[in-house]
């Protein structure tokens, strides 16, 4: 894992340990290539998930992954997982998932710059918002922790949008995630603050080698007009700036969310996801599953 061009602290053994303590995972030859399987169980059929605030899973090795190797490991994903979702890592060839999955989109932005020259690709309304969040003369507060900001996100309710779903369970397996990356010194929680005190807009930026992930975020609703988000997020540029890093927006499907990122100067980019089912004699019920499950029976 260390040695793959994709290492991630999401394919960590001890990471997905605390994600999922039943993730299973296919091994080529004496670890020659790998590829981690969290899963749940349920109506007591097992299918192969990707948790929620975790990316880039797949075949790992340490070099390049090929189509050959990555259809391989997919034969011989066990049928006994009847489905399969599961974001893959971007050494991982587009043209994997098609037809068993799609492409998602994410952007990033290289830090080694100095500020100076990141600021020049902002766009104009960004810099344009940056500056009325400072004109009420927000103050950041790097010192949050990762509850105040899962607070921010449910208060938003963006969790229950019907694309979404997040459960409690899901947010307790979170905060479980956030206390193990900040006990490797792997997170940073960041907030903006009015003059008062109130929390304006929060993030959670996760370290993972020399990426930095925008993992999570919230913001105060009833003080949206203050673009507290604009703020934080150029601050943290400000931080990084002229290091060898490089932010990952870690991909939205929303599309203002998505103008949102390239606004900082942030570059498309795509990667495969895997969705599809996994074993044919189940695919009817697995699939009036997913209708129950996305409310359009109800």
């Amino acid at each position: 894992m260390e040695s793959s061009p994709a290492a991630t602290i999401f394919a960590d053994y001890d990471f997905l340990s605390v994600v999922n303590p039943e993730w299973a995972a296919l091994v080529l030859d004496d670890y020659a290539a790998v590829m981690s399987l969290p899963w749940r169980q349920k109506y007591g059929f097992k299918y192969i998930y990707n948790p929620f605030y975790c990316s880039r899973f797949g075949v790992f090795s340490d070099g390049s992954v090929s189509l050959e190797l990555a259809q391989a490991f997919l034969k011989k994903i066990p049928k006994s997982f009847v489905s399969i979702d599961l974001d893959l890592n971007e050494c991982i060839p587009d043209t994997f998932a098609i037809p068993e999955g799609n492409l998602k989109i994410s952007h990033t932005l290289p830090l080694q710059e100095p500020y100076e020259v990141l600021r020049c690709g902002f766009s104009s309304n960004h810099k344009r918002n940056i500056r009325l969040a400072q004109s009420f003369n927000t103050k950041l507060d790097t010192a949050l922790d990762a509850s105040e900001v899962i607070a921010l996100f449910q208060g938003s309710h963006r969790g229950q949008e019907k694309s979404v779903r997040i459960q409690e369970t899901d947010y307790r397996i979170f905060l479980k995630m956030c206390d193990f990356a900040r006990k490797r010194e792997a997170l940073e929680v960041w907030g903006a603050r009015d003059p008062d005190g109130t929390l304006l807009a929060g993030a959670v930026f996760l370290h993972d080698h020399q990426r930095l992930w925008f993992w999570a975020s919230g913001r105060n609703e009833d003080f949206a007009d203050r673009r507290a988000m604009f703020f934080l997020m150029d601050e943290y540029i400000r931080k990084y700036a002229g290091q060898p890093v490089t932010l990952d927006f870690n991909g939205s499907r929303t599309e203002s969310v998505a103008r949102f990122y390239a606004g900082f100067g942030a570059e498309r980019y795509t990667y495969s996801a895997l969705n599809f089912c996994n074993n044919k004699l189940l695919a009817l019920p697995v699939r009036f599953y997913k209708l129950l499950k996305n409310n359009i029976l109800k």
